[in-house]
């Protein structure tokens, strides 16, 4: 009877792995927080932007669960699309590529930002700011937030601006998944040893 206990245990390990494996090698998700109460009063545009050289690895970003105060108007350039209550899609590109949303400042904003590398060596920069409708920077001497992304290194994280912007990644469904059950494959494993 153990050696079904066995085979079941290994073929539902081996199940998850096959399920959650594409979801944990996926770029990271990182959720951004940003808090505008030092620029209460007044309005500007967040500022999203993903660029890299002409020759960059292919990469995209899906930003989405976007909370704040937003208001009526959207700017886009380069292969930036979409809006804050669907998501935004950003690729590099050859061209500049920024999504900029209209917010009235002076509370919390949030959103999370999902990376997909493609092949190759050079890399891009996902970046966060404030800016006036003349692309001025508000609040800070240039972004706030900077992620250096190069396909198949770890993307190095940069807050500029402590006061403003928090970002921390967020696991994967697929990791819960094959954390979830390599735990249980462990309780299960034990307790049938003590049996046996």
């Amino acid at each position: 009877m153990s050696l079904i206990h066995s085979l079941f245990f290994r073929a539902l390990l081996a199940l998850t792995i096959a399920v959650g494996a594409p979801a944990a090698m996926a770029g990271p998700t990182y959720r951004v927080s940003l808090d505008t109460t030092a620029l209460a009063g007044s309005t500007g545009y967040l500022d999203l932007g993903l660029n890299g050289p002409v020759n960059a690895s292919p990469t995209m970003a899906n930003i989405s669960n976007f909370s704040g105060a937003f208001l009526q108007g959207t700017m886009y350039s380069g292969t930036a699309s979409g809006n804050v209550e669907s998501g935004v899609f950003l690729a590099n590109g050859p061209e500049f590529n920024f999504f900029d949303q209209l917010v009235a400042f002076g509370g919390m904003f949030s959103f999370d930002v999902d990376i997909d590398f493609g092949n190759g060596t050079n890399g891009s920069l996902f970046s966060v700011a404030f800016v006036d409708d003349q692309f001025n920077y508000l609040g800070a001497a240039g972004n706030l937030i900077e992620l250096n992304l190069v396909a198949g290194q770890p993307a190095q994280l940069l807050t500029l601006e402590t006061a403003f912007a928090s970002v921390a990644e967020v696991p994967e469904p697929g990791e819960w998944l094959l954390l979830a059950t390599g735990l249980l494959l462990i309780v299960a494993t034990r307790r049938m040893q003590q049996r046996g």
